[in-house]
């Protein structure tokens, strides 16, 4: 598999009052095309900074952050936009749903940021749909549907717009475990079906065996990095 990520000497450096907070301390990564990536660590170790430069939503203090061999942290910010709405769908810990519109209509919404042809929002928002178990649930609203329906909706919005990359910061956090093994089922099955490139975020030990690699950060370096060769299914997952 090719490298669709490549982070080369990334640091990046928050000013906190009279203080630096180093997130990253010269973090050298790469990701190949199609690969399920857990990024495991504590609080402050540095995950989700390394997620949200990946996803185009900060830029590395020093180094390079590159995707399909272009350094993204050189884009300007009309750029950037363009590269997370075509390239990159995002997952949260917080469903992040718009309250008034149906499951449908917030699948739809994200495709409309890229398309205006009705026939085309249509068919993909049902294609979505089926794909994360939903067809029945398309026309209820967010408060209607259980935590789990909420964050397959949620998966599918992701998925829209066919990115390369999906990127998933604690997306199980604020479910219960059986409901969380069900959305991280459901994330292998895209990542084998679509495809895509998944670089999934958690502190949660129990979801690295399910992954084909396990990148362990502490501190804002790479303690350690192994590849799985046997991944565990989601539904022998047990936390």
């Amino acid at each position: 598999m090719s490298a669709l990520i490549q982070l080369q000497h990334v640091t990046k450096t928050y000013p906190m009052g009279e203080v630096e907070v180093h997130a990253l301390r010269g973090l050298d990564l790469e990701v190949p095309r199609g690969q399920f990536v857990v990024l495991l660590g504590p609080s402050g170790s540095g995950k989700t900074t390394t997620l949200n430069l990946i996803g185009g939503l900060d830029r590395p203090t020093e180094g390079a952050v590159l995707v399909e061999g272009e350094d993204i942290a050189q884009y300007s910010e009309r750029r950037l936009t363009a590269y997370r709405a075509r390239k990159v769908g995002f997952v949260f810990q917080f469903f992040n749903l718009i309250p008034t519109l149906t499951a449908a209509e917030n699948i739809a919404f994200a495709l409309e940021l890229t398309t205006k042809d009705r026939a085309v929002v249509r068919q993909r928002t049902e294609e979505l749909l089926a794909l994360v178990g939903l067809s029945d649930r398309g026309d209820h609203f967010p408060s209607q549907l259980s935590g789990g329906e909420q964050q397959r909706v949620a998966i599918a919005r992701a998925l829209a717009n066919h990115p390369a990359i999906l990127l998933a910061d604690e997306p199980t956090g604020n479910l219960d475990v059986e409901t969380g093994r069900q959305v991280l089922q459901a994330l292998r099955e895209l990542n084998q079906k679509e495809g895509v490139t998944v670089v999934l975020v958690t502190h949660n030990t129990a979801i690295a065996p399910m992954a084909d690699r396990v990148v362990r950060l502490h501190s804002g370096v790479i303690a350690s990095d192994e590849y799985n060769p046997h991944p565990v299914p989601a539904a022998e997952l047990n936390w």
